[in-house]
């Protein structure tokens, strides 16, 4: 499986989150020394929201919520994300909140967001970390990401 898996990323030419083509090991995301997390200040409400109900719903809305977690359909559902999300264990690594405010580190969401999750397969249920998310339509982009983690930097607050 893993050599498939090397195989594609040889055909295609851009390795998948997480995996480094040389060796199959799980790399952990590195946050680029250039970017500043305090700034600009960041806001639940029009910085992460927009996010999660635009990449999230299809898979943890109302109608499906994909490993119990739901994560919107609107802007109104804003509450019960931000309840769902910020200092509750993950159901995959109940080591790791989703999000811990001020620790993007100690984030799931944000090894999830960033593809290298694998590196806590250890510590999740069934031995595997499962998927990067989202899993349809691909990683978000690094500024998406950013918005994401300067947030939670900030506080994670419900703003």
């Amino acid at each position: 499986m893993k050599w498939a898996a090397l195989a594609i990323v040889a055909a295609c030419g851009t390795p998948p989150p997480g995996l480094a083509p040389d060796s199959g090991a799980c790399e952990p995301y590195v946050v680029p020394t250039s970017l500043d997390l305090s700034m600009p200040a960041r806001s639940f409400a029009t910085d992460v929201m927009p996010v999660m109900t635009m990449h999230c719903a299809s898979c943890h809305g109302s109608s499906v919520r994909s490993g119990g977690l739901f994560l919107g359909d609107t802007a109104n559902d804003a509450a019960a994300v931000y309840k769902n999300l910020v200092g509750v264990p993950s159901a995959e690594n109940a080591s790791m909140d989703f999000v811990t405010a001020s620790d993007p580190a100690r984030s799931f969401l944000m090894h999830k967001l960033d593809g290298d999750q694998c590196q806590y397969d250890a510590m999740c249920s069934g031995g595997t970390c499962q998927h990067a998310m989202p899993m349809l339509g691909g990683q978000l982009t690094e500024t998406e990401r950013d918005a994401i983690r300067s947030w939670i930097y900030q506080g994670a607050m419900n703003d």
